[in-house]
């Protein structure tokens, strides 16, 4: 009987069948389940076209506040009463604000405006 009973026994996994396994699961775990593996159906990404003041704000990693309170200076939307940025207007916003301390600015460079003199009217002292 003991012969019968093992012949519908499922044949035992040998130790290089466990290590197989095992690293099968180590790899699902790394790549994010089953929608890591290649050749997986994934569900498209969507991307919202504009973001309200809070996520704005979030992807500059800069105060809410702060946008608010410039906004008449900053590029935007606006549909109708509600203020909304694209992902031009961030980038926009960004650039306005780089500083580069190692060259001068163009602004102070313009050939055509003259450096700052002193008046040539003498002032009284009463």
């Amino acid at each position: 009987m003991a012969t019968m009973a093992s012949a519908n026994a499922p044949a035992p996994l040998g130790s290089l069948d466990l290590q197989g396994f095992a690293a099968i699961l180590d790899l699902l775990a790394q790549a994010g389940g089953m929608n890591g593996l290649p050749g997986a159906h994934r569900a498209p990404e969507t991307k919202r076209l504009h973001l309200g003041y809070d996520e704005a704000a979030e992807r500059l990693n800069i105060p809410e506040k702060w946008l608010r309170e410039r906004i008449s200076t900053l590029p935007h939307r606006k549909l109708g009463k509600f203020v909304q940025f694209t992902e031009d207007d961030l980038r926009a916003i960004s650039d306005m604000h780089f500083v580069n301390p190692g060259k001068e600015d163009q602004k102070s460079v313009d050939p055509k405006r003259s450096p700052l003199q002193p008046s040539r009217r003498s002032r009284r002292n009463p």
